[in-house]
């Protein structure tokens, strides 16, 4: 593991490297984890693309070393309620963007989840309208956006084909 940025290595099932980064590292039923996102070739990381493994402390190094799956159904259920706890306590403001319907109005909506797809090369959108309503209640919608230079959404922009509903639905289907 790179030690100054937080990167490592591990072989896809394709048998190609990809590069990883560490969201963060903790301990818990005896057993260490990392959670990561991956790299892309251009060294940006792939949004909504977080993974886990199991691992060991090198003592004398303090690396990670013997990177493992994780095995169990309970153990990823713990992992995500680790994550989901964390994100409740940092959990920043929300990010609000507007979108002009199609009579024209504008709407103030709550962006839910933001990713990428290599695949079609374009970054996608998840969001809400702002309500009072309870977030389980509310129509979700998705559109590809144009990011900016600091992970903004500058511009949204139609779903144009059906296999990117197909794979959009898949990340919703996900979450």
């Amino acid at each position: 593991m790179n030690e100054e940025t937080q990167e490592f290595i591990i072989i896809g099932e394709n048998g190609q490297e990809q590069t990883c980064r560490v969201v963060f590292t903790f301990d818990a039923e005896e057993k260490s984890y990392v959670l990561f996102s991956l790299i892309d070739e251009k060294g940006h990381e792939i949004p909504g693309d977080i993974s886990a493994m199991t691992f060991d402390y090198d003592d004398n190094s303090g690396e990670m070393i013997n990177l493992q799956p994780v095995e169990t159904d309970a153990e990823w259920e713990m992992i995500n309620e680790v994550v989901l706890t964390l994100l409740d306590e940092f959990q920043e403001e929300p990010q609000l963007i507007t979108v002009t319907n199609e009579d024209g109005t504008d709407q103030v909506c709550e962006v839910i989840h933001t990713f990428a797809s290599e695949q079609f090369g374009k970054s996608y959108v998840l969001y809400v309208a702002v309500s009072d309503e309870p977030m389980e209640e509310r129509d979700i919608f998705a559109a590809q956006y144009v990011p900016g230079p600091d992970g903004t959404i500058e511009d949204l922009l139609p779903i144009e084909t059906d296999a990117e509903w197909e794979f959009v639905e898949d990340i919703l289907n996900d979450l």
